[in-house]
């Protein structure tokens, strides 16, 4: 009986190892797992390229079939995320009734917590939206998208307009044959700015033409000081020393003068 046994399952590895449907099946796996191992060495951008091609070579069509079989299908019946769950008020065989109490007053916690806590939800307005026509949706969609699109345009128009104004407010109009004698003089000043004399305007050819000078009201320190007093008293001197010789030759002229008048 053993024997008998033995031999089966002998025979039984026997066609497992030549059975060709298995063979083409093990040979297809170990394909698959070198040809997993051979892409794991491939860069990922490459890869990604490598998977783009073969989108577009396998069609639109194609794609889409594929995409709706691999999508996970919705459960029939199924409660959407945003609905709270119904909690059971049905006591377990084995429960203690102080136990079943405490689990209704969490579960009624819990369910007054989310209740507070929820999205805001509009059924009718989203069934009216569902029960649209797609082609009016999509026209309120265009035309929401005209609107701002008017609105951008607008905003750029009244931006070009406002900089066009500000040009034209402080651009001066010069009519033919006007003339202008001076730079004109500005009224506003800072607070701690120097006064400056009868409106003339610093750095100008015209005014050491003219002789102007800018004089300046800062006061001067003392050693600045010191220094222009012994230059004033200096040119006092010698005004009054050139002044002394030119009395004197003046003086020794006019006696040569008389002499010479003289009769001898």
């Amino acid at each position: 009986m053993g024997k008998s046994k033995k031999v089966k399952s002998e025979h039984s590895k026997e066609l497992r190892k030549y059975n060709p449907a298995r063979m083409k099946e093990d040979k297809r796996e170990n394909h698959l797992a070198r040809q997993e191992q051979h892409l794991e060495h491939i860069p990922f951008r490459l890869r990604e390229i490598m998977k783009s091609k073969e989108r577009i070579a396998m069609g639109a069509s194609k794609l889409k079939k594929m995409r709706k079989a691999t999508a996970p299908k919705p459960v029939e019946g199924a409660a959407e995320a945003t609905d709270i769950p119904v909690p059971c008020f049905r006591r377990g065989q084995r429960e203690s009734e102080r136990a079943y109490l405490h689990r209704m007053e969490q579960e009624t916690q819990h369910v007054l917590f989310l209740t507070k806590n929820q999205v805001q939800r509009q059924p009718e307005v989203e069934l009216q939206e569902q029960e649209q026509p797609a082609g009016r949706r999509k026209a309120e969609k265009k035309k929401e998208f005209d609107k701002i699109k008017v609105q951008k345009i607008e905003k750029k128009k009244m931006a070009k307009r406002e900089k066009i104004e500000e040009k034209e407010k402080f651009t001066d109009r010069v009519s033919f044959g006007e003339v202008v004698m001076a730079p004109p003089s500005l009224t506003a000043k800072p607070k701690r700015a120097p006064t400056k004399s009868g409106g003339i305007t610093k750095g100008l050819l015209l005014n050491s033409l003219l002789g102007h000078t800018s004089l300046s009201t800062s006061k001067p320190s003392m050693a600045r000081q010191k220094m222009m007093e012994e230059e004033r008293i200096r040119v006092v001197e010698a005004y009054r020393n050139l002044k002394k010789v030119k009395q004197e030759w003046q003086g020794s002229n006019v006696t040569g003068k008389d002499e010479l008048q003289k009769p001898h």
